[in-house]
Protein backbone atom coordinates (compact mmCIF):
# COMPACT_ATOMS: atom_id res chain seq x y z
CA UNK A 1 0.00 0.00 0.00
CA UNK A 2 1.48 3.55 -1.03
CA UNK A 3 1.48 6.58 0.54
CA UNK A 4 -0.30 9.27 -2.17
CA UNK A 5 -0.64 12.10 0.56
CA UNK A 6 1.37 15.44 -0.29
CA UNK A 7 4.55 16.09 1.32
CA UNK A 8 7.86 17.92 1.38
CA UNK A 9 10.76 15.71 0.17
CA UNK A 10 13.02 18.42 2.12
CA UNK A 11 11.38 17.44 5.52
CA UNK A 12 11.55 14.02 4.77
CA UNK A 13 15.33 13.78 4.84
CA UNK A 14 16.81 16.55 6.77
CA UNK A 15 18.24 19.72 7.01
CA UNK A 16 22.12 18.14 6.37
CA UNK A 17 20.51 16.39 2.70
CA UNK A 18 18.46 19.35 1.98
CA UNK A 19 21.88 21.96 2.45
CA UNK A 20 23.38 19.52 -0.01
CA UNK A 21 20.68 19.94 -2.68
CA UNK A 22 20.44 23.60 -2.01
CA UNK A 23 24.61 24.29 -2.30
CA UNK A 24 25.02 22.02 -5.39
CA UNK A 25 22.05 23.99 -7.23
CA UNK A 26 23.34 27.33 -6.21
CA UNK A 27 26.45 26.21 -7.08
CA UNK A 28 25.44 25.53 -10.74
CA UNK A 29 23.62 28.66 -11.42
CA UNK A 30 26.54 30.85 -10.08
CA UNK A 31 28.87 28.89 -12.54
CA UNK A 32 26.03 28.94 -15.19
CA UNK A 33 25.86 32.88 -14.64
CA UNK A 34 29.10 33.12 -15.13
CA UNK A 35 29.99 31.29 -18.43
CA UNK A 36 27.42 33.18 -19.58
CA UNK A 37 27.81 36.86 -18.45
CA UNK A 38 31.74 37.16 -17.55
CA UNK A 39 34.09 38.40 -20.77
CA UNK A 40 31.72 41.05 -22.71
CA UNK A 41 34.35 43.83 -22.14
CA UNK A 42 36.88 41.91 -23.92
CA UNK A 43 35.04 40.85 -26.60
CA UNK A 44 36.29 41.48 -30.04
CA UNK A 45 36.24 42.14 -33.09
CA UNK A 46 32.35 43.72 -32.74
CA UNK A 47 30.21 45.76 -35.56
CA UNK A 48 31.96 48.63 -36.48
CA UNK A 49 35.49 47.16 -35.11
CA UNK A 50 38.54 46.00 -37.20
CA UNK A 51 40.02 43.67 -34.76
CA UNK A 52 41.18 42.38 -31.77
CA UNK A 53 44.00 43.86 -29.42
CA UNK A 54 46.67 41.57 -28.77
CA UNK A 55 46.42 41.95 -25.10
CA UNK A 56 42.89 40.28 -25.19
CA UNK A 57 44.65 37.09 -25.24
CA UNK A 58 46.55 37.84 -21.72
CA UNK A 59 42.56 37.95 -20.45
CA UNK A 60 41.43 34.38 -20.29
CA UNK A 61 37.80 35.76 -18.66
CA UNK A 62 35.76 34.73 -21.66
CA UNK A 63 34.03 31.84 -23.46
CA UNK A 64 36.25 31.04 -26.09
CA UNK A 65 39.32 32.91 -28.24
CA UNK A 66 40.54 32.00 -32.01
CA UNK A 67 44.08 32.44 -32.44
CA UNK A 68 46.08 33.17 -35.96
CA UNK A 69 49.86 32.29 -35.34
CA UNK A 70 52.41 31.58 -37.77
CA UNK A 71 55.90 30.85 -37.34
CA UNK A 72 59.56 31.19 -39.76
CA UNK A 73 62.15 29.26 -39.33
CA UNK A 74 65.32 29.90 -42.44
CA UNK A 75 69.13 28.58 -42.80
CA UNK A 76 70.29 31.05 -45.04
CA UNK A 77 73.79 31.46 -46.83
CA UNK A 78 75.39 34.06 -49.04
CA UNK A 79 73.43 36.76 -50.44
CA UNK A 80 70.37 36.32 -48.99
CA UNK A 81 72.02 36.04 -45.33
CA UNK A 82 73.64 39.22 -46.49
CA UNK A 83 69.88 41.04 -47.62
CA UNK A 84 68.21 39.57 -44.20
CA UNK A 85 71.20 40.62 -42.00
CA UNK A 86 71.36 44.24 -43.57
CA UNK A 87 67.52 44.32 -43.36
CA UNK A 88 67.48 43.07 -39.27
CA UNK A 89 70.41 46.07 -38.45
CA UNK A 90 68.15 48.47 -40.15
CA UNK A 91 64.69 47.12 -38.61
CA UNK A 92 65.55 45.71 -35.31
CA UNK A 93 69.26 47.28 -35.06
CA UNK A 94 71.23 44.23 -34.58
CA UNK A 95 72.15 41.82 -37.87
CA UNK A 96 71.58 38.86 -35.41
CA UNK A 97 68.54 39.70 -32.70
CA UNK A 98 67.85 37.09 -30.18
CA UNK A 99 64.61 38.20 -28.61
CA UNK A 100 64.62 40.51 -26.37
CA UNK A 101 68.19 40.14 -25.34
CA UNK A 102 69.98 42.12 -28.13
CA UNK A 103 67.32 44.46 -28.89
CA UNK A 104 68.24 48.24 -28.61
CA UNK A 105 65.32 50.35 -26.37
CA UNK A 106 62.13 51.62 -29.14
CA UNK A 107 62.80 48.49 -31.48
CA UNK A 108 59.63 47.19 -33.31
CA UNK A 109 57.50 44.50 -30.98
CA UNK A 110 57.82 42.05 -34.41
CA UNK A 111 62.04 42.02 -33.78
CA UNK A 112 61.67 40.64 -30.47
CA UNK A 113 59.78 37.23 -32.13
CA UNK A 114 63.01 36.70 -33.66
CA UNK A 115 65.95 34.68 -32.31
CA UNK A 116 68.63 33.91 -34.12
CA UNK A 117 71.02 31.19 -32.84
CA UNK A 118 73.60 31.19 -35.50
CA UNK A 119 75.03 33.99 -37.06
CA UNK A 120 78.11 34.27 -39.21
CA UNK A 121 79.61 37.75 -39.94
CA UNK A 122 82.40 38.76 -42.19
CA UNK A 123 83.84 41.79 -42.68
CA UNK A 124 80.31 43.09 -40.85
CA UNK A 125 78.58 41.45 -43.96
CA UNK A 126 76.12 37.98 -42.84
CA UNK A 127 77.49 35.30 -44.62
CA UNK A 128 75.15 32.85 -43.03
CA UNK A 129 72.10 33.14 -40.54
CA UNK A 130 69.87 30.33 -38.99
CA UNK A 131 66.58 32.23 -37.58
CA UNK A 132 63.13 31.58 -36.40
CA UNK A 133 60.28 33.92 -35.54
CA UNK A 134 56.81 33.29 -34.51
CA UNK A 135 53.40 35.83 -34.54
CA UNK A 136 50.59 34.95 -32.67
CA UNK A 137 47.43 36.69 -33.05
CA UNK A 138 43.95 36.54 -31.65
CA UNK A 139 41.51 36.87 -34.22
CA UNK A 140 37.95 36.90 -32.15
CA UNK A 141 37.69 36.96 -28.45
CA UNK A 142 33.91 35.95 -27.33
CA UNK A 143 32.05 35.86 -24.96
CA UNK A 144 28.44 34.03 -24.78
CA UNK A 145 26.56 37.68 -24.89
CA UNK A 146 28.64 38.20 -27.77
CA UNK A 147 27.82 35.40 -29.63
CA UNK A 148 24.34 36.12 -29.26
CA UNK A 149 24.26 39.85 -30.06
CA UNK A 150 26.22 38.72 -33.29
CA UNK A 151 23.94 36.29 -34.32
CA UNK A 152 20.99 38.62 -33.38
CA UNK A 153 22.85 41.93 -34.97
CA UNK A 154 24.50 40.47 -37.96
CA UNK A 155 22.69 41.52 -41.60
CA UNK A 156 22.67 39.10 -44.05
CA UNK A 157 25.42 41.31 -46.08
CA UNK A 158 28.89 41.29 -44.38
CA UNK A 159 29.62 44.99 -45.44
CA UNK A 160 26.81 45.74 -43.13
CA UNK A 161 28.46 46.56 -40.23
CA UNK A 162 26.20 49.82 -38.12
CA UNK A 163 23.31 49.60 -40.12
CA UNK A 164 23.56 52.39 -42.13
CA UNK A 165 25.03 51.47 -44.75
CA UNK A 166 24.05 51.38 -48.48
CA UNK A 167 24.53 47.35 -48.89
CA UNK A 168 22.52 46.30 -45.28
CA UNK A 169 19.47 44.56 -46.26
CA UNK A 170 17.75 44.48 -42.62
CA UNK A 171 17.57 40.66 -43.41
CA UNK A 172 18.96 38.80 -39.95
CA UNK A 173 19.18 35.02 -40.94
CA UNK A 174 20.68 34.71 -37.43
CA UNK A 175 17.93 35.44 -35.39
CA UNK A 176 16.00 32.36 -34.73
CA UNK A 177 19.64 30.58 -33.98
CA UNK A 178 19.80 33.91 -31.36
CA UNK A 179 16.37 33.12 -30.14
CA UNK A 180 17.14 29.30 -29.55
CA UNK A 181 20.60 30.01 -27.78
CA UNK A 182 19.12 32.43 -25.62
CA UNK A 183 15.95 29.65 -24.52
CA UNK A 184 18.06 26.37 -24.31
CA UNK A 185 21.16 27.42 -23.14
CA UNK A 186 20.74 30.72 -21.05
CA UNK A 187 17.12 31.06 -19.65
CA UNK A 188 16.47 26.77 -19.69
CA UNK A 189 19.57 26.00 -17.22
CA UNK A 190 18.43 28.44 -14.58
CA UNK A 191 14.75 27.12 -14.93
CA UNK A 192 15.70 23.66 -14.80
CA UNK A 193 17.44 24.18 -11.56
CA UNK A 194 14.60 26.11 -10.24
CA UNK A 195 12.10 23.69 -10.58
CA UNK A 196 14.63 20.76 -9.47
CA UNK A 197 14.39 23.09 -5.88
CA UNK A 198 10.38 23.49 -6.11
CA UNK A 199 10.25 19.61 -6.29
CA UNK A 200 12.47 19.02 -3.54
CA UNK A 201 10.72 21.94 -1.11
CA UNK A 202 6.83 22.09 -1.85
CA UNK A 203 4.89 19.40 -0.61
CA UNK A 204 3.74 17.49 -3.09
CA UNK A 205 2.32 13.55 -4.17
CA UNK A 206 4.98 11.10 -4.95
CA UNK A 207 3.25 10.84 -8.46
CA UNK A 208 3.60 14.02 -8.88
CA UNK A 209 7.44 14.90 -8.11
CA UNK A 210 7.82 11.56 -9.66
CA UNK A 211 6.65 12.94 -12.79
CA UNK A 212 8.13 16.27 -12.60
CA UNK A 213 11.77 14.97 -11.88
CA UNK A 214 11.57 12.53 -14.86
CA UNK A 215 10.68 15.02 -17.27
CA UNK A 216 13.37 17.20 -15.81
CA UNK A 217 15.85 14.93 -15.97
CA UNK A 218 15.14 13.76 -19.57
CA UNK A 219 15.09 17.60 -20.75
CA UNK A 220 17.82 18.25 -18.35
CA UNK A 221 20.28 15.41 -20.41
CA UNK A 222 19.94 17.80 -23.41
CA UNK A 223 21.88 21.09 -21.84
CA UNK A 224 24.78 18.08 -22.61
CA UNK A 225 24.38 18.94 -26.35
CA UNK A 226 26.00 22.29 -25.82
CA UNK A 227 29.00 20.59 -24.01
CA UNK A 228 28.75 18.12 -26.77
CA UNK A 229 29.56 21.21 -29.27
CA UNK A 230 31.93 22.89 -27.09
CA UNK A 231 34.44 19.61 -27.68
CA UNK A 232 33.56 19.62 -31.24
CA UNK A 233 34.36 22.94 -32.08
CA UNK A 234 37.80 22.68 -29.73
CA UNK A 235 38.44 19.50 -32.23
CA UNK A 236 37.62 20.95 -35.22
CA UNK A 237 38.85 24.08 -35.19
CA UNK A 238 42.34 23.28 -34.76
CA UNK A 239 43.69 23.62 -38.71
CA UNK A 240 47.78 23.59 -39.00
CA UNK A 241 49.33 24.17 -42.14
CA UNK A 242 53.21 23.15 -42.95
CA UNK A 243 55.32 24.32 -45.48
CA UNK A 244 58.45 25.60 -46.46
CA UNK A 245 60.14 28.93 -48.20
CA UNK A 246 61.22 26.95 -51.46
CA UNK A 247 57.39 24.69 -51.49
CA UNK A 248 55.24 28.43 -51.83
CA UNK A 249 57.93 29.73 -54.00
CA UNK A 250 57.91 26.89 -56.37
CA UNK A 251 54.21 27.31 -56.31
CA UNK A 252 54.09 30.91 -57.02
CA UNK A 253 56.74 30.13 -59.77
CA UNK A 254 54.05 27.58 -61.51
CA UNK A 255 51.45 30.85 -61.75
CA UNK A 256 54.00 33.01 -62.76
CA UNK A 257 52.89 34.20 -66.12
CA UNK A 258 48.99 34.58 -64.62
CA UNK A 259 50.85 36.66 -61.91
CA UNK A 260 53.06 38.76 -63.55
CA UNK A 261 50.05 39.45 -66.49
CA UNK A 262 47.58 40.34 -63.55
CA UNK A 263 49.79 42.63 -61.74
CA UNK A 264 50.84 44.19 -65.04
CA UNK A 265 47.59 45.19 -66.27
CA UNK A 266 46.56 46.36 -62.23
CA UNK A 267 49.83 48.81 -62.79
CA UNK A 268 48.80 49.82 -66.47
CA UNK A 269 47.60 53.57 -67.04
CA UNK A 270 43.18 53.89 -67.01
CA UNK A 271 41.65 52.99 -70.67
CA UNK A 272 41.74 55.98 -72.99
CA UNK A 273 39.14 58.43 -73.19
CA UNK A 274 36.46 57.92 -75.67
CA UNK A 275 38.46 60.59 -78.40
CA UNK A 276 41.55 58.78 -78.22
CA UNK A 277 42.66 57.79 -81.21
CA UNK A 278 46.49 58.19 -81.27
CA UNK A 279 47.71 54.65 -82.58
CA UNK A 280 51.68 55.54 -81.30
CA UNK A 281 50.22 56.16 -78.08
CA UNK A 282 48.13 52.82 -78.43
CA UNK A 283 51.59 50.79 -79.54
CA UNK A 284 53.06 52.73 -77.04
CA UNK A 285 50.84 51.46 -74.23
CA UNK A 286 51.01 47.84 -75.68
CA UNK A 287 54.79 47.58 -75.48
CA UNK A 288 54.96 48.93 -72.19
CA UNK A 289 53.02 46.27 -70.95
CA UNK A 290 55.13 43.94 -72.86
CA UNK A 291 58.24 45.35 -71.09
CA UNK A 292 56.09 44.56 -67.34
CA UNK A 293 55.46 41.51 -68.32
CA UNK A 294 59.15 40.49 -69.67
CA UNK A 295 60.14 42.29 -66.66
CA UNK A 296 58.28 40.58 -63.56
CA UNK A 297 59.67 37.06 -65.62
CA UNK A 298 62.81 38.30 -65.12
CA UNK A 299 62.80 39.44 -61.53
CA UNK A 300 61.16 35.77 -60.87
CA UNK A 301 63.78 34.11 -62.49
CA UNK A 302 66.44 35.91 -60.90
CA UNK A 303 65.14 35.54 -57.68
CA UNK A 304 65.19 31.95 -58.33
CA UNK A 305 68.60 31.54 -59.08
CA UNK A 306 69.77 34.06 -56.19
CA UNK A 307 68.01 34.73 -53.03
CA UNK A 308 65.56 31.26 -53.47
CA UNK A 309 67.98 29.16 -54.69
CA UNK A 310 69.06 25.69 -52.93
CA UNK A 311 72.46 26.83 -52.46
CA UNK A 312 71.11 30.09 -50.78
CA UNK A 313 68.16 28.89 -48.86
CA UNK A 314 69.19 25.13 -47.96
CA UNK A 315 66.23 24.69 -45.40
CA UNK A 316 63.23 26.61 -44.53
CA UNK A 317 60.38 25.74 -42.39
CA UNK A 318 56.82 27.80 -42.49
CA UNK A 319 53.61 26.74 -40.02
CA UNK A 320 50.48 28.64 -40.30
CA UNK A 321 47.89 27.63 -37.24
CA UNK A 322 44.36 28.80 -36.55
CA UNK A 323 43.17 27.70 -33.60
CA UNK A 324 40.56 27.62 -30.75
CA UNK A 325 40.75 27.88 -27.45
CA UNK A 326 39.00 27.84 -24.44
CA UNK A 327 38.53 29.88 -21.60
CA UNK A 328 37.35 30.08 -18.49
CA UNK A 329 34.12 30.90 -19.45
CA UNK A 330 33.63 27.69 -20.97
CA UNK A 331 34.96 25.57 -18.71
CA UNK A 332 32.78 26.93 -15.93
CA UNK A 333 29.56 26.63 -18.25
CA UNK A 334 30.54 22.30 -19.00
CA UNK A 335 31.14 22.37 -15.37
CA UNK A 336 27.81 23.84 -14.33
CA UNK A 337 26.28 21.32 -16.94
CA UNK A 338 27.68 18.39 -15.37
CA UNK A 339 26.88 19.89 -11.84
CA UNK A 340 23.28 20.26 -12.45
CA UNK A 341 22.76 16.91 -14.15
CA UNK A 342 24.68 15.37 -11.32
CA UNK A 343 22.30 17.26 -8.73
CA UNK A 344 19.13 16.18 -10.84
CA UNK A 345 20.57 12.30 -10.35
CA UNK A 346 20.98 13.00 -6.96
CA UNK A 347 17.51 14.36 -5.88
CA UNK A 348 15.95 11.21 -8.29
CA UNK A 349 17.32 8.79 -6.07
CA UNK A 350 16.48 10.29 -2.70
CA UNK A 351 13.20 10.56 -3.88
CA UNK A 352 13.05 6.93 -5.17
CA UNK A 353 14.44 5.94 -1.28
CA UNK A 354 12.08 7.89 0.16
CA UNK A 355 9.05 6.22 -1.69
CA UNK A 356 10.55 2.65 -0.97
CA UNK A 357 10.95 3.72 2.51
CA UNK A 358 7.31 4.76 2.56
CA UNK A 359 5.70 2.22 0.72
CA UNK A 360 7.50 -0.50 3.09
CA UNK A 361 6.10 1.56 6.33
CA UNK A 362 2.94 1.25 4.76
CA UNK A 363 2.55 -2.52 3.93
CA UNK A 364 0.86 -4.39 6.27
CA UNK A 365 2.87 -6.92 8.47
CA UNK A 366 2.72 -10.96 6.61
CA UNK A 367 0.41 -13.58 8.07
Amino acid sequence: MSDHRARSLAAAVGLRTSLLISTLALTAHALFLYGQLVGREDDCPGFNNTGCDASVAERPYSMMEIDLSASLGYHAHGLLAAAAGALEASACGTDCPFGDETLPPGAPPACATLECDACTIVAGVAAEQRCAGKLEVPVAHMSYLYAVTQLWGQDLSPACQTGTEPECTHIYPGRPAAATLVVFSFIWPHLKLLLLQLFFYLPLRPAARRNGNYWLAFFGKWTLADVLVMTCLLGLLNINAHSSIGDVWSSVRAQQPQLCNALCDALAPPPASPGFDNAAAVLDAAGNGANCTRLCAGVAELLSATLLSPEELPDSSLVVALRLRGLTCMYAFCLAVVLSLSTSVLADSIDDHERHVSAGQQSPPAG
